[in-house]
C-alpha cells in the first residue's frame, strides 16, 4: 500500500502523563494501526522553566517506544520562546494548549494527509467544569484560524483518553515507560538531577496515584 495517501495522525507529545497515554494508545491500539503517525515535540520554554525536563523525558520515552514496539512513527520537533515576555512585565504567558493547537495547525497545513490530530483530554478534565472547557473551545478556535484561508477540510480533533481519569491513563502505561513520564509544572534542577517541586497543581494531582 501507497502509505502516502494514508491518512496521518499528528500527536503533540510533552513527556507528561497524558500526552504519553495518547501516544501509547495511538502505538498500541488496533483502532490506529492503518493510519500513519507524527509524534511532534514542541520545546516550550518559559517561566517555568520546564523545557529541558520534558525534552528529557520526550526522548526518553520514544527511545523506549522505538526499541520495544513495531509501530512506525515520524518524530519532529520544534520550539515556542515566550521567556521575553518578562521584559514587557507580562503577568501570564501562553497557554500549552493554544501554543499546541496553532502549532499543530501549521502543521497540518503544511501536509495535507494529516486528517486527525490527537489530544490528551481526560475523564479528569471534563469532570473538572466550565474553565477547561472554555480553554478546550478557545484552543479549537486557534487552530481553526490558522484553516481559514484553507480550501481543504480541516483535520478533525480525536481524544483517544476521553473514557478515562488521569489514575487509569497512569495505570495503563508500562513500567518501562513510566520511569520517564515528567509531569512536574516548575522542576528542580540540581546538578545532573532533574527532580519535582512536590508542590505545583500537577505535582499534588498525581501524587495520590503516583505514589500510592
Amino acid at each position: 500500500m501507497n502509505t502516502q495517501i494514508k491518512p496521518t495522525i499528528l500527536c503533540l507529545f510533552s513527556g507528561g502523563i497524558d500526552s504519553t497515554g495518547v501516544l501509547h494508545q495511538l502505538i498500541t491500539h488496533k483502532k490506529y494501526k492503518d493510519a500513519n503517525l507524527i509524534v511532534h515535540h514542541i520545546h516550550i520554554h518559559n517561566r517555568e522553566n520546564r523545557a529541558k525536563a520534558e525534552a528529557k523525558a520526550v526522548k526518553s520515552i520514544i527511545e523506549c517506544y522505538k526499541k520495544n514496539y513495531d509501530r512506525q512513527f515520524l518524530v519532529t520537533e520544534s520550539v515556542f520562546d515566550s521567556r521575553g515576555f518578562s521584559s514587557l512585565r507580562s503577568k501570564r504567558y501562553p497557554y500549552d494548549m493554544d501554543v499546541c493547537a496553532f502549532y499543530a495547525a501549521n502543521i497540518a497545513v503544511g501536509r495535507k494527509n494529516i486528517r486527525f490530530v490527537a489530544w490528551g483530554r481526560t475523564k479528569t478534565d471534563v469532570s473538572s467544569g466550565g474553565s477547561f472547557e472554555a480553554r478546550m473551545k478557545r484552543m479549537q478556535d486557534v487552530f481553526d484560524s490558522v484553516w481559514l484561508l484553507e480550501k481543504e477540510p480541516i483535520p478533525k480533533f480525536i481524544f483517544p483518553l476521553i473514557k478515562y481519569t488521569k489514575a487509569e491513563i497512569w495505570n495503563s502505561i508500562p513500567p518501562e515507560v513510566q520511569s520517564n513520564v515528567w509531569w512536574c509544572r516548575t522542576p528542580i534542577y540540581q546538578e545532573d538531577k532533574i527532580l519535582p517541586c512536590g508542590v505545583c497543581g500537577t505535582c499534588t494531582q498525581t501524587k495520590a496515584f503516583i505514589d500510592g
